[in-house]
């Protein structure tokens, strides 16, 4: 079944708009499809109803919210938001704040020579959701830096020279959260976690018992599919997802041309999301 339940427009850090979005996963045949941008749901003022009786594709409303830890690696994913008033206000704080951290970042790249404004970076956003994939597309088309990748590396990444931390919800408020919102709770990326590894358990037993302390928090889901995971990362995430009866999902993480090398879609067994489906 060719489904995607991750992915991202110019409401956060992806160069599609809502609409485009929803157009091309109808091209390529995705049955069903939720829009994750990263802390917000504003996409759906744009959408609102409008695929509801859609018969070739259903749209479902997601988020993708970054929670505190000591890398910017674990996002939970929330679908099927209810309560969009108490969720966009939680939300809008985080964006305020990432407002007031963009312009610190301004600040540290002109002081180093590196000239650049609000402007620039909104016209590149297409929009106010301004996020680091947009300081580092201006800095390639300014010249500063060959790729993305280079300015991630050398410039925005954790720890970076232009880096400002991110204002985060603690991974139990992020879970509680959707849950109060009436969604469901998935972890996003679940490998990606190791790079906050901060213990001398081996990965697999560090990754499990994580999980098992976002299940106490009430963690309803896994993203065991995930374009950048192995076949056997994959085989390992669905058995931790049985053993503790976790909803099983699948995602890209389609950022469109922000990640050129992700595509949109993911084919996967129905039997092994059926669960989810049924929940959404």
């Amino acid at each position: 079944m060719l489904v995607d339940f991750h992915t991202h427009t110019t409401c956060s850090d992806g160069t599609l708009e809502p609409n485009e979005l929803v157009k091309k996963a109808k091209l390529i045949g995705i049955e069903v499809l939720a829009i994750t941008d990263h802390d917000t749901i504003c996409a759906f003022r744009e959408i609102d109803d409008k695929y509801a009786d859609d018969l070739d594709i259903t749209v479902i409303k997601g988020v993708e919210i970054s929670v505190d830890y000591p890398t910017d690696s674990l996002h939970i994913l929330g679908y099927n938001i209810k309560d969009t008033e108490t969720m966009e206000r939680v939300l809008n704080e985080l964006i305020d704040y990432r407002n007031r951290r963009n312009e610190l970042i301004l600040e540290k790249m002109n002081k180093l020579g590196f000239h650049a404004t609000m402007e620039e970076l909104r016209k590149i956003a297409k929009g106010d959701a301004v996020g680091r994939p947009h300081f580092a597309r201006l800095m390639v088309e300014k010249g500063y830096v060959g790729s993305m990748n280079e300015a991630f590396d050398k410039y925005l990444k954790d720890g970076g020279i232009f880096f400002v931390e991110k204002k985060r919800l603690k991974p139990q408020e992020a879970i509680e959260l959707i849950k109060k919102t009436g969604g469901i709770a998935v972890l996003a990326h679940p490998y990606d976690i190791l790079s906050g590894k901060n213990s001398e358990e081996d990965d697999m037993t560090f990754l499990e018992n994580f999980i098992k302390k976002l299940v106490d928090y009430g963690l309803d889901g896994l993203e065991a599919f995930y374009s950048r995971h192995t076949q056997n990362q994959t085989i390992d995430l669905i058995r931790i997802a049985n053993k503790y009866d976790l909803l099983i999902t699948a995602g890209s993480d389609f950022h469109g041309s922000n990640r050129e090398s992700v595509n949109l879609g993911m084919n996967v067994p129905y039997k092994l999301i059926k669960k989810f489906l049924a929940k959404l």
